[in-house]
């Protein structure tokens, strides 16, 4: 999570730890030589600032192969090039717009059809409602205007300082996919009729798809794909296949990447056994002891966390052996994360990117481009942040 909470350890989770510590220490000593042949090496790439001067920047999307609109959490959204610079929509309508810690202006996907409607969507935080919601909007030819389109598309998304997920991202069946936090609500995460720790799946319109999980529902569970969840902030669909895969910020420990499933449970459930009000950080984050069918992480951090974010897969032969890689920007970790996969979606490896890892600060959203090249959004604040454009150099 952004906002780490101090959690008292007991005894015998300490000396554990001493033990994994000690074996993975002897197991690491015994073959270094074996596990450095194995790494494939990195392809050359070329780093450079296209945009600076923003605050935190949350989210990008492509108009063109050189035009993209970014949203930055303050409220500013802008339209960029890719040969650099981004400018303010100095006509957008933000007045309703709540900016706390973790909330405000998040998430953001252009329409399917954005070449010929100028729709695109984003995910934010509203007062004085006080919920996160998803807003459509039709954006100007020339990129200095954008105005509301229509009611909200939806509503009600729990809003919170902490833990408001708000990734969006269209389907090629032309659904649009929104990540949710629990906002810091112990319940929610379990709550069919709560829209908050789940991953939802809407019409362009805001109505509930026919064959979601609990589409009958008369209730907001119709807009429910799964449920379970603590703080998605990472979407990305796989190219050239059906699979959806998520991002999730863990407590102090065990941040998760996960392949998405229907109506399945991925096992978060942050109350006191005892009914007791509040928050409960000590409960595993995929809990297979009360819910023994959770789904389990493809892959999770251990301890400790490096905050997980934005995800984006990376493809192309001038990618070398980071082609079809899903990469993960780190926020506490101050880097991308490079996992391979299996078809089926195991992971099979996990690198880091050496020439993002501890050069630019925490790290919010990779995204690949149509130029091929990988476009990241820093997250250190107060007019610190850029822009990186990464383009293989092989």
């Amino acid at each position: 999570m952004e906002y780490q909470w101090k959690m008292r350890r007991h005894p015998w989770v300490a000396g554990a730890i001493a033990l994994v510590i000690a074996w993975s220490a002897g197991t690491a000593a015994a073959a270094p030589a074996a596990a450095a042949a194995a790494a494939p090496a990195p392809p050359p790439v070329r780093v450079r600032v296209i945009t600076g001067g923003l605050t935190i920047p949350w989210d990008i999307a492509f108009m063109s192969p050189t035009r993209y609109l970014i949203t930055e959490r303050s409220g500013a959204l802008r339209v960029g090039s890719t040969s650099g610079g981004a400018s303010r929509v100095v006509s957008a309508d933000f007045s309703d717009l709540f900016v706390v810690a973790e909330s405000g202006l998040l998430g953001l996907a252009l329409h399917p059809q954005f070449a010929t409607n100028r729709l695109f969507y984003t995910c934010q935080s509203h007062a004085p409602a006080m919920d996160n919601r998803v807003v459509r909007w039709r954006l100007s030819v020339d990129g200095s205007a954008a105005v509301r389109v229509g009611a909200q598309v939806l509503t009600g998304i729990p809003l919170g300082p902490i833990h408001n997920g708000c990734r969006l991202l269209f389907g090629p069946d032309a659904k649009l996919w929104v990540t949710t936090g629990d906002a810091g609500v112990g319940t929610s995460p379990q709550d069919l009729e709560s829209l908050g720790g789940k991953v939802l799946r809407i019409n362009a319109d805001g109505s509930a798809p026919a064959d979601n999980p609990w589409a009958a529902s008369p209730g907001d569970a119709r807009f429910v794909w799964n449920i379970g969840h603590r703080n998605v902030q990472g979407l990305a669909r796989r190219p050239g296949t059906s699979q959806l895969w998520t991002s999730e910020h863990g407590p102090d420990r065990d941040d998760e990447v996960n392949l998405v499933r229907k109506g399945r449970n991925y096992g978060w459930d942050p109350i006191f056994g005892d009914g007791s009000p509040g928050y409960n950080q000590r409960v595993p984050m995929t809990d297979l002891v009360k819910f023994p069918d959770a789904v389990r992480a493809a892959w999770t951090s251990g301890i400790p966390t490096i905050a997980t974010a934005g995800i984006s897969f990376v493809t192309g032969a001038r990618w070398g052996s980071y082609d079809g890689a899903l990469l993960v920007a780190q926020l506490k970790g101050a880097g991308v994360m490079v996992l391979t996969l299996s078809p089926a979606g195991a992971v099979t490896s996990r690198r880091e990117f050496p020439a993002l890892n501890d050069r630019f600060g925490r790290l919010r959203t990779v995204r690949q481009g149509p130029d091929g090249a990988l476009y990241v959004l820093t997250a250190n604040g107060a007019g610190t942040d850029t822009i990186l454009r990464v383009a293989p150099t092989g």
